[in-house]
């Protein structure tokens, strides 16, 4: 069996649930870029896109070549991708150079800003930019234009047009966004509602660790107190 088979969309899948990256990480090593095609290299791409942000936030030795081995196949793969997720993809390698490099921070930061702008304009109805453009607009401070109800919104049309297009099985991207939309409801008041979405994810994902034994507990910690 080759390598891209053995690691199938429903390994990786469970592996990210499990809140378990070696998975994506072996898959990533192992396989061939050269070797796979465009169709194999378009599912590395997305692999990749997710694995080297948990990379760089564990702080893994190899993160900064993850990242620009990344931005290489973004370049090999812009002829065969959407416009919108190639520019997605690159607001993510500004994001990740900001995060490598205190002395490129504010500039990669400014860039990735931009870029996801860029590509939820370019195509409205692209979930992976409505999540990107959600996740600038959650995490950056209002002082430099973050706003969270913007945020709210981007991630509730990302999650509706992975569910409309029935892009759902198996697929990190879309528990990604409904991760995300979790946190938006708790950070703009609406605890309640974070909760029963909460509630509403692990009923069909009973093994997503992060919200199983981390998020939700703390979610109805927090409800509790007067």
């Amino acid at each position: 069996m080759c390598l891209h088979a053995q690691y199938s969309n429903k390994e990786l899948f469970a592996a990210y649930l499990a809140n378990d990256m070696t998975v994506w990480d072996r898959y990533l090593h192992e396989v061939q870029w050269d070797s796979l095609p465009v169709a194999e290299k378009e599912r590395y791409i997305n692999y990749e896109y997710g694995y080297v942000a948990t990379a760089i936030d564990t702080k893994q030795p190899d993160a900064k070549q993850h990242t620009e081995v990344f931005k290489q196949h973004i370049d090999a793969m812009e002829a065969f991708l959407p416009k919108a997720t190639i520019t997605t993809y690159l607001s993510s390698y500004a994001a990740y150079r900001a995060k490598l490099s205190t002395l490129d921070f504010i500039a990669q930061g400014l860039k990735a800003k931009s870029l996801a702008q860029d590509a939820a304009e370019i195509d409205p109805t692209n979930p992976l930019a409505l999540t990107l453009v959600g996740c600038v607009d959650f995490y950056a401070p209002a002082i430099v234009g973050g706003n969270k109800q913007r945020a709210l919104q981007a991630f509730q049309r990302a999650v509706q047009i992975f569910e409309q297009t029935g892009d759902t099985i198996d697929n990190w991207n879309y528990v990604s966004a409904q991760i995300q939309l979790v946190m938006c409801l708790d950070k703009t008041g609406q605890s309640q509602s974070s909760i029963r979405y909460c509630e509403q994810i692990l009923q069909r994902y009973p093994d997503c660790r992060f919200l199983r034994d981390e998020y939700l507990p703390m979610l109805k910690g927090t409800a509790k107190k007067p």
